[in-house]
């Protein structure tokens, strides 16, 4: 057997599947009862054809339409229903699913949705709201104009809800089972069961024996699926309720379950109840999972920040290392020339000790800065200040990268050397990301020497390539450390234009 014999025989085999479970649901309230009382409170098999359309290619569409088509013509022609209306409601049966899939898999497949609250707002729109009122539209214009019906909105209506209800029982549990979300909630097989058999007892046995209705308190158990299962618990238990309801609607036991009426008003009644309660569980449970979801982004948008600020600690550190074992060396060379003079000239002696103290309480606050940070052992490697941004913006110009380099004003010589280094890793930083993000932009920086600060500026004018790092990535949180660690101010972001900027002012000696 080839492949594609292979994969057409498994096609033919869901197909067989998709007829049988189809018309299952469609003749289910007939074997409840020989003769419906109003009609049924949901339409399984429109939740059935939805799923069926939204978890498979589009390619396999025409076999899995076909078959519905078919199986419902199947179905209306053996109960009575006449081969021109058996069509036509076939055609409904048909283009309601598809249109709510279509807008269901295209509004998916763009993106633009990616919370859970957001994808049940686009699947409600599409499967229970749009798909059915055309399915809802197209059969009650064939029972008007094929059987003569004289209550063509009402049986707008009824369909309109029969098909929206189903999608939301029998769609929703099959489409939260075939997909798994790292925010949604979940609890054990064992307790979805408990809770979906108390909340169908609930739903009927209080009422059909004891004729004491406590339907109400179907929602708090449903509540409490949602909390502690997400939506997969609620539509499960979901499942139990409304098919408990349907059975007790078609078999005329709708009065045990609400106020008494006529057979068309309690069957109101049966699909207001099951949509009410059904959504609201829903809601609460991607509400749970959106909580769920948001409280792990800012968990891991915590351990971003403190693992890039602990790196930025060390880097300071290893820098501060440098700086201080520089400061050492020049003071013990200083120190030895001024006990070499110190006989013969006492004022150049008085001056290397003046050096050898002003370089001491420098290297000191530097390392003060330091080991307020953090208590690491020091990396050693050589580092650049300023004075090597010329350099590096040569380098980027050389791999075909358009950017200007502006120094303004003159280098303040009292600059401290730990805050030399840190506005040359920013101007680093900031080009780097130019590179990976937008590497075909223009890139200007700025350089400004201040009377007792030191400006750095670099911005691009966009052209991306790829999404933008938001502020919290890892070497924007690594810019704003160091800059406040200095004492400095920082400011960063995109531009009106869509490029970014990065901007920042350092004092000349670190606070």
């Amino acid at each position: 057997m080839t492949a594609s014999s292979g994969a057409a025989l498994r096609l033919l085999a869901l197909a067989i599947v998709l007829a049988a479970l189809y018309a299952l649901g469609a003749l289910l309230p007939f074997w409840y009862l020989a003769s419906p009382e109003a009609g049924v409170a949901f339409f399984p098999p429109a939740g059935l054809t939805l799923s069926f359309l939204v978890l498979s290619p589009r390619r396999t569409w025409p076999l899995w339409l076909a078959t519905v088509g078919a199986t419902e013509v199947i179905v209306d022609v053996t109960n009575g229903q006449s081969l021109r209306l058996a069509l036509g409601f076939g055609a409904a049966n048909v283009l309601g699913p598809y249109v709510g899939a279509i807008g269901i898999k295209t509004t998916w497949a763009a993106g633009r949705t990616r919370k859970l609250r957001e994808l049940l707002a686009v699947y409600l729109l599409y499967g229970a709201a749009v798909g059915p009122a055309v399915g809802a539209l197209i059969a009650s214009t064939s029972a008007v104009l094929i059987d003569g019906a004289s209550d063509g909105p009402s049986i707008f209506g009824r369909w309109w809800l029969g098909d929206a209800i189903g999608v939301i029982v029998l769609a929703t549990p099959i489409l939260a089972w075939s997909r798994r979300g790292r925010s949604e909630v979940s609890c054990g097989l064992l307790e979805v069961g408990i809770t979906s058999l108390l909340a169908t007892a609930i739903t009927i046995v209080p009422a059909v024996l004891w004729h004491y209705p406590i339907i109400y308190a179907v929602l708090p158990v449903l509540m409490w699926a949602a909390i502690r299962g997400g939506w997969r618990a609620v539509s499960v238990a979901g499942v139990g309720v409304a098919f408990a309801a349907d059975w007790a609607t078609v078999t005329g036991r709708a009065n045990a379950l609400f106020a008494t009426g006529t057979t068309n008003e309690q069957l109101a009644y049966v699909q207001l109840f099951l949509a009410v309660t059904l959504l609201a569980a829903l809601t609460l449970s991607v509400e749970v999972g959106d909580r769920l979801q948001a409280e792990r982004e800012v968990s891991e948008v915590e351990r971003t920040v403190a693992t890039a600020a602990d790196e930025e600690r060390r880097r300071i550190v290893r820098e501060t290392h440098d700086i201080v074992g520089h400061a050492l060396n020049v003071m013990l060379s200083q120190a030895g020339a001024a006990r070499r003079v110190l006989a013969t000239d006492q004022g150049l002696s008085r001056d290397f000790l003046e050096s050898i103290e002003n370089v001491g309480r420098t290297a000191f606050g530097e390392l003060d800065v330091a080991l307020g940070l953090a208590d690491v052992p020091p990396d050693l490697s050589p580092l650049r200040g300023l004075v090597g941004v010329p350099d590096l913006v040569e380098v980027l110009r050389q791999t075909g990268m358009n950017v200007e380099l502006d120094i303004l004003g003159a280098r303040n010589a009292e600059i401290s050397t730990l805050v030399d280094w840190s506005a040359y890793r920013i101007v680093q930083e900031a080009l780097t990301n130019v590179v990976k993000h937008a590497p075909n932009a223009r890139a200007r920086v700025v350089i400004s020497f201040e009377r007792d600060a030191v400006v750095v500026s670099v911005t691009d004018e966009g052209l991306p390539t790829r999404s933008r790092p938001d502020n919290g990535g890892r070497g924007l949180i690594g810019m704003r450390e160091r800059v406040t660690v200095l004492g400095g101010r920082i400011e960063l972001g995109p531009t009106g234009e869509g490029g970014f900027s990065v901007w920042a002012r350092l004092p000349s000696s670190p606070r």
